[in-house]
C-alpha cells in the first residue's frame, strides 16, 4: 500500500484503494471514489476533499461493507490527511 503521508499521496492512494476495493467485492464504493476523483469537476480541492471526506466516512461507518483491516486502514489513514488538510484551510 501506498504511504500517505502528504496531501499529494492521497490521490494515488485512493486510485491504488479504488482497484483493491474492486478485488475485495466492493465495487460500488470504488466505482463512487473513482467518480468523484475523476468524473466530477471539482472548482478546487477542499471541495474534493470535503466529498471524499464525506463517502469515506460513510463507507467506514457503514456495516453494509465488509472492509478488509488494510483496506479499512489505509482509508483511515487517507482520511486524517484529508482533515487536516481541511482544517488547515479554514
Amino acid at each position: 500500500m501506498i504511504q500517505v503521508q502528504t496531501v499529494e499521496d492521497v490521490y494515488p492512494a485512493l486510485d491504488e484503494l479504488v482497484a483493491q476495493l474492486n478485488t475485495a467485492g466492493q465495487s460500488r464504493l470504488a466505482t463512487v471514489l473513482h467518480h468523484r476523483m475523476h468524473q466530477v469537476a471539482w472548482t478546487t480541492r477542499s471541495e474534493l476533499f470535503e466529498e471524499l471526506r464525506d463517502v469515506l466516512t460513510d463507507a467506514l461507518k457503514s456495516d453494509e461493507a465488509k472492509l478488509p483491516v488494510e483496506l479499512k486502514q489505509q482509508m483511515e489513514r487517507v482520511l486524517v490527511i484529508i482533515r487536516d488538510f481541511l482544517e488547515a484551510q479554514r
